[in-house]
């Protein structure tokens, strides 16, 4: 896709982020653009902000680990918008702990919104693409999609699936004229440390290394308009996986070079109190 100009387009958890921006781009680049959130006041400004830029805007609350609630969406959006030509899949959470506190709850809870969230839009929205033979397909998968980090088990198996899903529709979708691209972020300055379940530790210590890793992604996360503007290169180029900031391509590239390597890197990391870039003990 070469432009976006009167094009409509979806994005979940666009309420704040990774999300939002991708929203505004598209307004932006003068797409008609809707957004999905569970946080009804993020709707509201986030439609405002889209609408200023002169295009038609909607925002719909959506909880997308639901089934029900996504083909209910699915269903008023293409009542009141019609067809879809760009579709992101952006709506995520995060989550950090061993793999021994890690509960059953929170591996469902992963999933189902990660996870299945994609699941639901890609099966509810992509057939009508293939009927039109057109449109792009974003997924926001992760850096620990492409290269797993320890310590955050549940959220790399979501997203190494993500990638592997993109990949997939990639090829088999090619022949209806629809793009498909896995968008993989690295530490960004975005919400998901403080809304996503992160516990290293017990007690006090827990709260005060959230608190650290809150701080990391404020003060040197990546500004999410950047993605944002990497994310849509990607759709206008057709580029199959985009690891974003710079940064990020550093790992992936010696993921993808010595595995060995960046095996043991992680594992050596691990030990000394460090999940790569981000520390798991408030000592360090």
């Amino acid at each position: 896709m070469k432009s976006f100009r009167g094009k409509t387009a979806i994005v979940t958890g666009g309420g704040s982020g990774i999300g939002k921006e991708l929203a505004l781009a598209l307004a932006g680049e003068g797409a008609n653009v809707v957004i999905t959130d569970i946080v009804e006041e993020r709707i509201d400004e986030v439609k405002g902000l889209l609408e200023s830029k002169g295009v038609k805007a909607g925002g719909y609350k959506v909880d997308h680990a639901s089934l029900e609630e996504s083909t209910a969406f699915a269903e008023q959006f293409t009542r009141e918008w019609g067809a879809v030509d760009v579709l992101c899949c952006n709506a995520g959470v995060g989550h950090a702990a061993r793999i021994e506190d890690t509960t059953l709850e929170e591996w469902q809870w992963v999933l189902g919104v990660n996870l299945w969230g994609v699941i639901y839009m890609i099966h509810l929205l992509v057939p009508g693409m293939i009927e039109r033979r057109q449109g792009s397909v974003l997924i926001t998968a992760s850096g620990a999609g492409i290269m797993p980090m320890p310590g955050m088990a549940p959220y790399n198996v979501t997203k190494a699936a993500m990638v592997s899903l993109a990949e997939t529709l990639r090829m088999e979708l090619v022949s209806h004229n629809i793009g498909v691209t896995a968008l993989c972020p690295g530490v960004i300055n975005t919400n998901i440390v403080r809304d996503g379940e992160i516990r290293f530790a017990g007690g006090e210590q827990a709260e005060a290394l959230k608190a650290r890793l809150v701080n990391i992604y404020a003060t040197k996360g990546t500004d999410p308009a950047v993605v944002a503007r990497d994310g849509l290169k990607a759709i206008k180029r057709d580029i199959a996986i985009m690891p974003t900031p710079a940064n990020v391509w550093i790992l992936y590239l010696l993921h993808r070079i010595s595995p060995a390597f960046y095996n043991w890197l992680g594992k050596y990391l691990w030990k000394k109190g460090r999940a790569f870039f981000l520390p798991i003990s408030s000592n360090h």
